[in-house]
C-alpha cells in the first residue's frame, strides 16, 4: 500500500511539472512617460521603458516616442500565459516599472505597473521618471531637483574649480545668486558677471519699460514692490510691446540668448515701484 501511495504522488507530480504553460495573450500597458516637470517626453530623450518580471526577466521594452494627441507616449506588450516564466507574465501579476537612458538604468517613481487582470486588455498609466537629484537645504526648509544631465553637464567646470559634489545652495561664484537660481535662469554658476538681472529701465506716465537678457527654453516672470526697505514682492503683469494684451510669463524662445523688453501698464498711481526679473 506504501509503495503504491508514493508512485501515485511521484507521477502526480510529475504531471504536474509536465503541465504545458499555455499562452493567452498580450497584455498592454500604453501611457505616458513624464519629467520631474510633469512634461511627457519625447523620442529626442532616447529614453525606453521596460516591464521587469520579479525574478528580473525583461518580458517587454518599448522606446518612449513623440506624444499622440491624447498623449500616449509608450506602449509595451507583455506576453501573458497560464504561468509566469522568463518569458511571459501571469495573470494578477504586477511587473516592475524601470526607465532605461542614454546614461543608463534609473528607477523610476511608479515602482510596479497596475497588476494584470486579464489576457488581450489594455491598461494606461503614467510613468513619472524622476532623472533628478533631490536636494535639501541645510535649514531644511527648501527641497529642489536638479537634472543629473545637468549636473554631468557642469562637472567639468566643477572639477576645474575644485568641486567634487553639486550644491544648489550654494553661489559658487558670488555673484548674488545661488547655483539653483543660475540653473533655473539658464545663466552660468562660476561666471560673476552671468546671472539674471534687469539691464535697462525707464518710466513714464503710462508705463514702465524694464529689459534684461534672457536664455532660450527657460521661463521667466516680472514681481513688483512699493518699496525696497521691506519689500513685499508679488507678480506683475506686462505686455511684450506697448499695444500686446498682457501676461504673466514669457518663454525665453529657440535663441540662446536675447534681449525682453516688457511693459508694466498703468503706472501713474504706482509712482515708488520697483520691479525684479525672475526665473521660474
Amino acid at each position: 500500500m506504501t509503495r503504491t501511495c508514493l508512485l501515485l504522488a511521484v507521477m502526480a507530480a510529475a504531471a504536474a511539472a509536465a503541465e504545458p504553460n499555455i499562452p493567452l495573450g498580450t497584455y498592454v500597458y500604453a501611457g505616458t512617460v513624464v519629467n520631474y516637470r510633469n512634461e511627457a517626453m519625447t523620442s529626442a530623450d532616447g529614453v525606453s521603458v521596460q516591464a521587469v518580471a520579479t525574478n528580473g526577466a525583461v518580458l517587454a521594452v518599448a522606446s518612449v516616442v513623440d506624444p499622440d494627441t491624447a498623449g500616449v507616449n509608450f506602449r509595451l506588450e507583455v506576453p501573458v500565459s497560464t504561468s509566469a516564466s522568463g518569458k511571459s507574465a501571469a495573470i494578477g501579476d504586477a511587473p516592475r516599472c524601470v526607465v532605461v537612458s542614454p546614461r543608463g538604468t534609473r528607477g523610476a517613481a511608479t515602482e510596479a505597473f497596475p497588476p494584470i487582470v486579464s489576457a488581450s486588455a489594455v491598461t494606461n498609466c503614467v510613468v513619472v521618471w524622476s532623472d533628478a537629484a533631490s536636494f535639501t537645504s541645510p535649514d531644511g526648509a527648501e527641497t529642489v531637483l536638479v537634472p543629473e544631465d545637468y549636473i554631468e553637464g557642469i562637472s567639468y567646470l566643477m572639477a576645474f574649480s575644485g568641486k567634487t559634489a553639486y550644491d544648489p545652495f550654494a553661489d559658487w561664484d558670488g555673484d548674488g545668486a545661488v547655483n539653483y537660481a543660475e540653473y533655473v535662469a539658464g545663466t552660468n554658476p562660476f561666471d560673476a558677471s552671468d546671472f539674471l538681472r534687469v539691464t535697462a529701465f525707464s518710466a513714464s506716465k503710462d508705463a514702465a519699460v524694464v529689459s534684461f537678457e534672457y536664455v532660450g527654453g527657460h521661463l521667466y516672470g516680472l514681481k513688483a514692490a512699493r518699496s525696497l526697505s521691506s519689500p513685499e514682492w508679488a507678480a506683475a503683469k506686462f505686455a511684450a510691446d506697448e499695444r500686446s494684451a498682457r501676461q504673466s510669463t514669457l518663454y525665453g524662445g529657440d535663441e540662446d540668448v536675447g534681449l525682453a523688453t516688457l511693459y508694466v501698464t498703468p503706472v501713474a498711481d504706482e509712482p515708488g515701484m520697483f520691479f525684479k526679473v525672475e526665473a521660474k
